[in-house]
């Protein structure tokens, strides 16, 4: 990537892009073009256009690693500190030594803004993929550089016996350096926030001598830790402080004890559960680390959740899937007393890509189903349980992707009348309905549908929308096979889309039994005028706009006033913005054809 460092201020000029998708591409073109260069505010449009991009291109950006160069350049001192802010937040899909030289900088220099040095600090401690492009990994040399900034900024706040950050103590989380725990044995009642996955065996011995010392809310993950790195050699310790320590803490403690030692030590816990409420559920427990002994699974779990963007692809999908049992392993006999480990249980599944598993979270925690949403959606599918995966469908926002599902597992009459409530005319809303109608039998209809009422194409340039499949989705088609089985379907034509189709469960939930909801297929296809709304889109000089607004009422519809949701046909004036254009569309409007209405 060349970049313009001209006496003006130039905004940064990407190269090709080759490596992401071309409606990515016209987005980050677009951003930059908005982004301020002289240390003025980020804020309105360029605010929202960036967030945006950060957030709905986080799947593909790490994918290009020249695009690391913009975040550079909105790190840059010059720029206001709100920009500046995000570029941390951009260079966090770009681990690499350079970057990590810099986030250090910015992190360990005492005039950095508040707000940028946070976000600095987090940027470095980062070592989770969560939705960042596959391919990102962290190198070696790029972690040893932001531990050693990070255990700097540590260093000075234990001296200080004062933590300035909020952010540091989650970024130390995920470090593994032994200087690390050097610092936290020096003053573990100030970093009880920090302990969590990783120690060595000296500090896991000093955070037992001062277990009273640590704030209560961090106790149980200090006991875990340090039964996860001394194993037997804590068993004395842990039997020792039972007997002093609260119920929790004392039930903690002997369930390790369980876990390293065996059976002698449930004659403890028995005493321990006389009387007490649930006392089956809590032997079930024990049962559970007699089986799995010198495991204490959180621990376990979180040492991969904690490092998945320090592994290879290949590393990270092996051991994903024995990770995200590992943080539910106890969720069968208690809830997770801290609440993120609910999110990162969910990140894991998502990273074993693996339906069954969502289902296990989303069982234990209802809360986690939109972070799992396509999969969760995707498991009920498959198993026809029809009423259940409808209501999830309306509640995550996913009613395209869960008619699709409901289409390819054989309820194609249920699929479309989810396909019904959905907001947006994607891909997979297409999809749902030429599959559902197919299985239905009304192949005539699939014919149409791929036909008439594809979705629009992704954005990639000002000139104009073009036609599905546009640049974008041919792009993905070939370069994301694996991503892309929906968009090849809709290119390739009726057979491809029929393809998809799978059998039932044997013991599915019954289709919907109304043909309603192809009834309201044959509407949309019928294109009628009456009692629908229309919009004029765009600017109209050679077309006569008075004479076409009088078509509309005479038609028997009704002219709305702007690109609003569910407005059902729009007449492309002599010029439109593409961006509206796209609006419209996505919505599930319609262009009136020549023909259709007079005057067009």
């Amino acid at each position: 990537m060349t970049y313009a460092r001209a006496v003006d201020q130039a905004r940064p000029k990407p190269g090709a892009m080759d490596a992401v998708p071309p409606g990515l591409r016209y987005r980050i073109t677009d951003v930059l073009s908005l982004l301020p260069t002289k240390g003025e505010p980020l804020e309105g449009v360029a605010a929202e256009r960036l967030g945006r991009l950060l957030h709905e291109g986080e799947p593909w950006l790490g994918a290009d690693r020249e695009l690391a160069e913009i975040g550079l350049w909105m790190l840059e001192d010059r720029h206001s500190v709100e920009l500046r802010r995000q570029g941390c937040v951009w260079l966090t899909m770009f681990p690499s030594v350079a970057t990590a030289q810099r986030v250090a900088a910015v992190a360990l220099e005492p005039t950095t803004p508040a707000p940028v040095r946070e976000q600095a600090i987090w940027t470095l401690g980062y070592r989770q993929l969560r939705a960042m492009h596959p391919s990102t990994q962290w190198p070696a040399e790029a972690v040893q550089i932001a531990d050693e900034a990070l255990i700097r900024i540590a260093q000075a706040a234990t001296t200080e016996g004062k933590i300035g950050s909020d952010q540091l103590p989650q970024a130390l989380r995920h470090v593994q350096d032994p200087g690390l725990a050097a610092v936290f044995a020096r003053a573990p009642s100030l970093w009880g926030e920090g302990l969590e996955c990783f120690a060595t065996p000296p500090l896991a011995r000093v955070l037992f001598v001062s277990l009273d010392d640590i704030q209560p809310q961090h106790r149980i993950r200090a006991l875990r830790l340090i039964a996860a790195t001394l194993g037997e050699e804590a068993l004395p310790m842990l039997r020792a402080r039972a007997g002093q320590a609260s119920v929790d803490e004392r039930l903690e403690m002997l369930f390790l004890a369980i876990g390293c030692g065996g059976e002698a030590h449930l004659p403890a816990l028995e005493e321990t559960l006389r009387g007490m409420k649930f006392a089956d559920l809590l032997r079930q427990r024990a049962r559970w680390h007699l089986a799995n002994r010198w495991v204490v699974p959180t621990v376990r779990g979180l040492k991969v959740a904690r490092a998945t963007a320090v592994m290879s692809a290949a590393e990270r999908a092996n051991r994903c899937p024995q990770a995200a049992d590992d943080l539910g392993a106890l969720t069968k006999f208690a809830r997770h007393p801290e609440a993120y480990l609910y999110a990162m249980w969910a990140w894991l599944v998502r990273g074993a890509n693996d339906p069954v598993r969502a289902r296990e979270l989303v069982t234990a925690h209802p809360e986690s189903q939109r972070l799992v949403r396509d999969l969760y959606l995707a498991d009920l599918a498959r198993r026809g349980r029809v009423k259940q995966l409808a209501a999830a469908a309306q509640s995550l926002a996913g009613a395209d992707f869960g008619a699709l599902q409901l289409a390819i597992w054989g309820r194609p009459l249920a699929a479309l009348e989810v396909a019904a409530t959905a907001r947006l005319h994607t891909p997979a809303l297409v999809c749902a309905r030429a599959l559902a109608c197919y299985r239905a039998g009304r192949s005539d209809l699939t014919q149409r549908i791929l036909a008439e009422d594809l979705p629009p194409p992704e954005i990639t340039s000002d000139s104009e929308l073009g036609t599905f499949p546009g640049a974008h989705e041919r792009w993905l088609i070939e370069h994301a096979a694996g991503d892309s089985q929906v968009l090849a379907a809709l290119a390739a034509g009726v057979d491809a889309v029929v393809g998809l189709a799978q059998p039932a469960a044997h013991d599915a939930e019954p289709d919907t039994p109304s043909i309603e909801p192809v009834t309201a297929v044959v509407r949309r296809l019928g294109r009628g005028l009456p009692g629908s709304t229309v919009y004029l889109a765009g600017e109209f000089k050679l077309l006569n706009k008075d004479a076409i607004a009088a078509a509309v009422e005479k038609a028997g519809a009704r002219l709305v006033g702007g690109p609003f949701p569910g407005t059902d046909y729009y007449v492309h004036g002599d010029w439109c913005l593409v961006q509206t254009i796209a609006q419209l569309e996505r919505q599930g409007a319609r262009r009136i054809r020549p023909g259709e209405l007079e005057g067009v």
